[in-house]
């Protein structure tokens, strides 16, 4: 059975509007990333308990978390950063998310044993929290283009993809690849 699942927040940033639309929809499973027009990331452990409720309330379940990580330069402390990665992934696990979107980092074209080091350390974290880490491709990350995310699973075991045929097209590559 195909389950759907949307990103909510294109409907709204209020998340009573965003399960009415989901409802409406017959979506039963969200990719939560905006919600009352804040950030996951930026979410309290409080605001997290209080968002799975309202969810729980409402039969709504959290496919997946679509986090901001690995939007940054690569030039990044990865000590101080995985602290706020950890944060996203206990977020996540309190919603009842299993996957979490990720990114491959701005800057990082010349920089790939680099790229893969930080996924790789991102991909062991997640797994302390039973979580699926999914790249996404996308433009200006080291991850924009078919030859640069194949490089990118072909070096980080344990790393899901997310395919966004519209992000291949802002950067000349033929979706069907």
């Amino acid at each position: 059975m195909i389950k759907l699942c949307a990103f909510s927040d294109e409907a709204s940033n209020d998340l009573l509007r965003q399960i009415t639309a989901l409802k409406r929809n017959n979506i039963s499973y969200m990719e939560i990333r905006n919600v009352n027009g804040k950030n996951v990331k930026d979410l309290t452990v409080e605001e997290a308990i209080a968002i799975k409720q309202i969810l729980d309330d409402n039969n709504i379940k959290v496919w997946s978390v679509g986090s901001p990580i690995g939007k940054e330069d690569i030039d990044i402390d990865i000590e101080e950063y995985m602290k706020k990665v950890c944060h996203i992934f206990h977020v996540a696990k309190l919603l009842g998310a299993g996957r979490v979107r990720i990114f491959s980092f701005f800057r990082a074209y010349d920089k790939q044993y680099k790229v893969f080091d930080f996924l790789r350390r991102m991909v062991q974290k997640a797994k302390e929290y039973d979580l699926k880490l999914c790249h996404e491709n996308e433009k200006d990350i080291y991850g924009d283009t078919l030859s640069r995310n194949l490089q990118i699973l072909d070096n980080v075991p344990g790393l899901y993809y997310v395919y966004d045929p519209a992000n291949f097209l802002q950067v000349g590559q033929k979706a069907e690849e």
